[in-house]
């Protein structure tokens, strides 16, 4: 039996295991800290055949789309609606904007239930990044208007193709997030970034909390030895994937400016590429490709070996909401360099870490202070584990049912003044 004041959320989200990303990380730490305070969470997700059946998940029909085992869930349908229903959710929590997002809007709508809707993605950089064309976007957009029973937003097609896919992306974001209750954002480089989040009625700023990757006695050598990595060399680590969007040029150009000043130093990505080919051009032209190694995505527990065999952490993406790894490598004690000063100024680590140019050589020379100086290296590291701390999971499972139960106390108000 439940116990009481304990809530059930249903959460929508397109991305999950085995994918790994920040979404995917943010939604198993925030559904384990609310079951640890004793409410309820359904996933719903594109069914996978590497996924593992559980009772908190709902897994609908999906088909794979080739871009680093990302699926397409099914197109909502009523009987989604239905089976959601039956679950007797309290609140519904949309986390992407797919078509598993599009239906937990349609069942909010459906149902007469509190909407909450996360801004986790910087949506512009994405849509130019995989250079999706403007009319399948538009075309997205009025799919999306009549599956939830309003007019098309209009969109001009007189601007250039990156212009009218922002356009249209701004359009969608309306669309979707304006039908929200409350709109959460991770940090305020989202208000930032985006035209159309400030203008939300019911704007919450809640950073997701990060727990530490524990990795047992003796993971820095084990990891190296297994990578083919010396016991000396100073290890620079990415954890991620290896997409245009996160700035993995400016890394590998920046990594080939270290290796000037410290030509045994190493350079360890960990993370999935969508275009593999255009990655080993990066190390070619760069020519780290020696020095390099690529180990793919990996689970948890090898994760938490790689940030303890590592010296260095390299967060080169200008166009992340929340950076998740950051927080790791943090909680790790790592030393962090970041080229995104809007990321560096704002969340959970604002003003710690590292910040420098978008610029090989400035990134590059950053990356060398810290693989030269180790005493330097464990002082910022020490700053940043310290600040990262103060975020647990616990907290933000807290912070995240207090803003449930005040969106479900504000509809049972609502709902009783209608019918007196």
């Amino acid at each position: 039996m439940a116990p009481p004041g304990s809530l059930r959320v249903a959460h929508f989200t397109d991305t999950w295991v085995p994918r790994r990303d920040g979404v995917v990380t943010a939604l198993e730490t925030l559904t384990t800290a609310m079951d640890q305070l004793g409410h309820d969470s359904l996933i719903v997700v594109p069914r996978h055949h590497g996924q593992q059946r559980s009772d908190g998940l709902l897994r609908l029909p999906s088909v794979p789309c080739g871009i680093a085992q990302f699926r397409l869930g099914a197109w909502p349908r009523h009987r989604h609606v239905e089976q959601v229903a039956r679950w007797r959710p309290d609140v519904l929590h949309v986390h992407t904007p797919g078509f598993i997002g599009l239906l937990g809007v349609h069942a909010a709508r459906a149902l007469g239930l509190p909407l909450f809707l996360t801004y986790h993605t910087d949506l512009h950089a994405y849509v130019d990044a995989y250079r999706l064309p403007p009319h399948v976007l538009s075309g997205l957009l009025r799919c999306y208007a009549r599956r939830l029973g309003v007019r098309p937003p209009r969109t001009d097609h007189s601007w250039s193709p990156k212009v009218y896919r922002h356009t249209v992306v701004d359009a969608a974001t309306r669309l979707l997030y304006g039908s929200a209750d409350t709109v959460i954002v991770p940090t305020d480089a989202v208000l930032q970034r985006s035209r159309v989040a400030p203008t939300f009625p019911r704007l919450r700023v809640v950073p997701t909390g990060v727990a530490l990757r524990t990795a047992p006695p003796g993971s820095r050598a084990t990891f190296r030895r297994r990578h083919g990595i010396d016991v000396g060399d100073p290890v620079v680590l990415y954890v991620g994937r290896l997409n245009r969007e996160k700035g993995i040029d400016l890394l590998t150009g920046g990594f080939g400016e270290l290796l000037r000043s410290v030509p045994n130093a190493r350079l360890l990505l960990v993370g999935s590429a969508h275009d593999g080919r255009w990655v080993t051009k990066l190390l070619d032209r760069a020519g780290i490709t020696d020095r390099t190694v690529r180990t793919g995505q990996l689970p948890p527990a090898d994760v938490a070996q790689a940030y303890a065999a590592s010296d260095v952490f390299a967060f080169p993406s200008r166009t992340d909401t929340q950076g998740l790894v950051v927080q790791e490598a943090a909680l790790a004690g790592l030393p962090i360099v970041l080229a995104d000063p809007c990321l560096h100024n704002t969340g959970p680590l604002a003003g710690v870490g590292m910040l420098t140019d978008d610029h090989p050589v400035a990134y590059g020379e950053m990356l060398a202070r810290l693989v030269r100086d180790p005493g330097m290296a464990r002082s910022v590291g020490q700053a940043a584990k310290e600040r990262a701390e103060r975020n647990s999971p616990q907290a933000y499972g807290q912070t995240m049912a207090a803003v449930y139960g005040e969106s479900v106390a504000r509809q049972t108000l609502v709902t009783g003044l209608l019918s007196a």
